[in-house]
């Protein structure tokens, strides 16, 4: 990559936001959809393409920080549309003069792939996407975007094929609840041939009992039409309002495909990088970026370009809200060595942390580098928001997978790519593993039972004199548990000190504390496990108290049932309550039933607990909510996993255990953002998994072994990347090696926990 700076000229005034730093995206007449939707931009050699790029103030946090800051602008190559060699030149511009003061060159290669099918849409409203007029639902909405930033009509929805089809006609339904705003009134279908501009089709006007009776309107064409595109336009609806909305939108003729493909990586990238001198010269100012697909090449299609403002040294200070909100975030690659910045929306990756004589080390990764690509692919568009494409697509994820692949193709290095003074550096990291994981089952995967050797060696090596792993309860009991699930006596004496340090620590339940129903709940697991294992019986005087004392704390909720706080002083959220603490209150009792124990707060919460349930008869998603008024898809994962539990060892309310697990295996890639922590919250519901829908468990747990490939530094344990919900307030590598040691041995149902039946002593 060539780079070159000039001298820079004041700019014109800019407003102030967070990173990472607006660009808008570049318009050209020739469009490329590509696969899972993205918009590219289709450049002839010798042709451009602009935008405008507005460098902010620095935000509080980032101005009390201080040091020095570098901008990085990218660009996705996506490919060339022949397969042949094109070359991209990037130039940021003086708007006033037009100079360029500074300018990258890279080259371009391989054959871009097209979208068979894309939506496209004039608006669109949050909650109410184009993509709704397509998924088979008419139940489901497109609305045009309204608000105080309203769109005026037309209003047009419709498709983009990869190749042309034969269309027919199109079937419109219209919206089938609500008023009349947006029913399509007057209207007119446009089609684009290949090559060529948009016009109509046909035209007309519907009437008052379409308005009233919302039945599909079919626009047949007098005989089929090759078209690359199409679209509905409603020039004017019912309402009178100027809004367009449809339920289904169907091409007549034209068989979409079912799944949808899978967004695509670019090819390549081309950087542009501001050094720290520059950027504050821009703070506050606007300028230009040109794309410019090199004479003499192929033509180029580019993505949306992208601007990240990064730190030469990032710390934790830096860190967003642990609790919720999008980063930026601790990413722990322990397999390589380092720690990194991970930030939402970022195309870089930056470096926090190189530790001594470690791969990265060896690759001499420094502090402050942004890792651009892994293995020669430039990394995504980072996402910290829970869900699919975080699963797929995050710097994580694409980091983890590529270490797997690597394993598995066994390769014994792999490269990442950084950008120092502008130009791309190709750094090789040795891997210090020769295999990659197979099924996540320690019984039958070598790499997984390696894996969980160390991570009781960590816990042997991490228990504190007191007989406690890091004075807390929630960790004790999960190091206590991993140690006690090996089946093997020579860790009794390491459990029987914890829990003689808990027993000491919590004399009587009103010393778990105001929030003590997690502690006491978490104290009552670990008691009535190391009675079922050994006989113990100074323990069972514990787990009554503990009963009386959850019953005892309950308090009326806002529906008139009892419910439970996070402990016994009352009701939170204008005694609505959560279902939480009850969840790890109701697994203890579950286990103490085992050890003679009467059941009470069961009987108690039974009323709440199902107000609380998305009941699929109900027309319900079956996942337990936070409370009968928020029954969520989002923050479900831990919470859904401990009340399945409890159900299937209470061998009770087999229908709520069932909807529950099941919304868990297909929605899993919200683990960690469990309410109100991302860990021990995903550990617990693998757990539930295990336990309950042994199937699901083991499907899932393969699906991240690109997770442990990442975060295991061999001859340490797992190293820590902050989840989506929760913590590092509840731990760090301290509280992740405790409970995955126990999720790996899951499957060898060694504790009740996870399936033991029998109640015999050892």
């Amino acid at each position: 990559m060539k780079l070159r700076y000039s001298p820079f000229l004041l700019l014109c005034a800019a407003p102030a936001w967070a990173a990472p730093l607006n660009v808008e995206p570049f318009h050209s007449e020739a469009g490329w959809r590509l696969p899972g939707g993205e918009q590219g931009v289709l450049l002839e050699a010798g042709k451009s393409a602009a935008a405008p790029v507005t460098v902010p103030d620095f935000t509080d946090k980032e101005k009390d920080i201080g040091g020095k800051w570098r901008g990085i602008l990218s660009v996705d190559a996506h490919g060339t549309a022949d397969g042949a060699k094109g070359a991209l030149v990037l130039d940021a511009l003086d708007p006033r003069s037009g100079e360029v003061f500074a300018s990258a060159e890279t080259l371009v290669t391989g054959r871009v792939p097209r979208a068979a099918w894309a939506v496209i849409t004039s608006s669109e409203q949050g909650g109410a996407a184009a993509e709704k007029l397509f998924d088979g639902d008419p139940k489901t909405d497109w609305h045009s975007r309204h608000g105080q930033d309203q769109a005026k009509p037309p209003h047009w929805a419709g498709l983009e094929f990869g190749t042309p089809q034969k269309l027919e006609g199109v079937r419109y339904t219209p919206r089938q609840g609500g008023f009349t705003n947006g029913v399509a009134k007057k209207y007119r279908v446009e089609i684009r041939k290949p090559g060529g501009a948009w016009e109509t089709a046909q035209a007309g006007e519907t009437d008052e009992a379409f308005a009233n009776d919302r039945k599909p309107l079919d626009v047949k064409f007098s005989a089929p039409l090759t078209v690359d595109a199409f679209r509905f336009v409603i020039e004017s609806d019912w309402s009178g309002g100027g809004f367009g909305t449809g339920g289904e939108i169907e091409p007549m003729g034209v068989k979409l495909p079912e799944k949808k493909e899978v967004a695509v990586l670019a090819n390549s990238r081309a950087w542009l990088e501001l050094p720290d001198e520059l950027m504050k010269q821009l703070i506050g100012k606007s300028f230009g970026l040109r794309v410019t697909a090199k004479s003499g090449g192929a033509s180029v299609i580019v993505g949306v370009p992208h601007f990240s403002r990064v730190h030469e040294l990032p710390t934790d200070k830096l860190y967003g809200r642990s609790n919720g909100g999008t980063g930026p975030d601790k990413l722990g690659a322990g397999l390589l060595g380092f720690d990194a910045l991970t930030e939402h929306k970022q195309s870089v990756l930056t470096v926090m942390q190189v530790r001594r004589s470690s791969p990265a080390s060896k690759a001499k990764l420094k502090a402050g580098d942004a890792i651009v690509a892994i293995a020669g692919k430039p990394l995504a568009v980072n996402d910290l928001d829970p869900g699919w494409e975080w699963f797929h697509r995050s710097h994580e994820a694409l980091l983890g997978r590529a270490t797997e692949a690597a394993l598995k193709a066994g390769k014994k290095t792999i490269s990442l790519t950084v950008l120092r003074e502008g130009k791309p550096v190709e750094l090789a990291f040795d891997l210090p593993r020769t295999k990659a994981f197979t099924t996540m089952n320690p019984a039958n995967d070598a790499e997984a039972a390696a894996l969980l050797k160390e991570l009781l060696v960590y816990l042997e090596n991490s228990q504190n004199e007191d007989g406690s792993w890091s004075g807390d309860m929630i960790r004790t009991c999960f190091s206590s548990l991993a140690l006690l699930a090996t089946g093997e006596k020579k860790y009794h004496g390491r459990v029987k000190r914890a829990v003689e340090w808990a027993m000491e620590k919590y004399k009587k339940p009103d010393d778990y504390g105001n929030l003590g129903f997690w502690a006491g709940a978490y104290a009552g697991i670990l008691y009535s496990e190391w009675h079922l294992r050994t006989g113990d019986r100074q323990v069972l005087p514990n787990l009554e108290a503990l009963r009386d004392w959850a019953v005892k704390g309950q308090h009326k909720s806002a529906w008139g049932v009892p419910a439970l706080g996070h402990g016994p002083s009352g009701l939170p959220y204008e005694e609505k309550a959560l279902v939480a603490p009850a969840c790890h209150l109701l697994v203890f009792e579950a286990l103490a039933q085992r050890c003679g124990m009467k059941s009470g707060i069961w009987e108690l919460l039974g009323p709440y607990m199902e107000m609380a349930w998305s009941d699929p008869k109900e027309g319900g998603h079956g996942s337990l909510g936070y409370n009968r008024s928020y029954k969520d898809t989002e923050e479900f994962w831990s919470r859904s996993g401990l009340f399945a539990m409890t159900c299937h060892l209470r061998r009770q309310r087999p229908d709520m255990r069932d909807a529950m697990t099941g919304f868990m295996r297909g929605h899993h890639p919200w683990l960690r953002n469990s309410h109100a922590y991302g860990e021990p919250g995903g550990s617990w519901g693998l757990l539930s998994l295990n336990l309950a829908s042994p199937d699901a468990y083991q499907e899932i747990i393969r699906e991240y072994g690109w997770w442990f490939s990442l975060a295991w530094e061999p001859g340490y344990g797992l190293r820590f990347t902050t989840p989506h919900m929760g913590a590092p307030y509840m731990g760090e590598d301290d509280l992740i090696n405790a409970t995955y040691a126990l999720v790996l041995q899951g499957p060898r149902r060694t504790l009740h926990l996870t399936g033991l039946a029998s109640s015999a002593h050892d």
